[in-house]
């Protein structure tokens, strides 16, 4: 069994110069705003802070969760999945029956029209 303990000293010093770790600069930042925000009548407690900062990290989302999480990006899956299924649903449909698959088209282009037409005199 090999021992790998000198790569320690090595790897710690790396990630406190910050080299090659976006954490480091996460955390200095976050250090220097409360070391700011602290009130000069009373010491900065860093042990404090540090538990704070490890709290505010196990609970934030990364911005890929965040992003798949966010109403717009729920909003658009469905158009994608409706623009998808309706790509496939209306040639087949076409094909059988010409004049309901057309009907049903121009309804669906007046009613967004109607919808769009409202939304505007709302907005006024």
């Amino acid at each position: 069994m090999q021992d790998f303990a000198y790569l320690f000293r090595d790897s710690a010093v790396a990630w406190l110069q910050g080299r090659g770790d976006a954490r480091f600069q996460r955390y200095e930042k976050y250090h220097r705003a409360e070391l700011a925000m602290a009130p000069s009548l009373q010491p900065f407690d860093l042990e404090r802070s540090n538990r704070r900062y490890a709290e505010r990290c196990s609970h934030s989302q990364s911005r890929l969760v965040a992003v798949l999480d966010s109403k717009a990006f729920k909003q658009l899956s469905i158009v994608v999945v409706l623009l998808w299924g309706g790509s496939l649903l209306l040639p087949t449909v076409g094909k059988s029956q010409p004049m309901a698959a057309g009907a049903v088209l121009c309804a669906l282009f007046v009613g967004l029209r109607v919808r769009n037409w409202r939304g505007r005199g709302k907005r006024r």
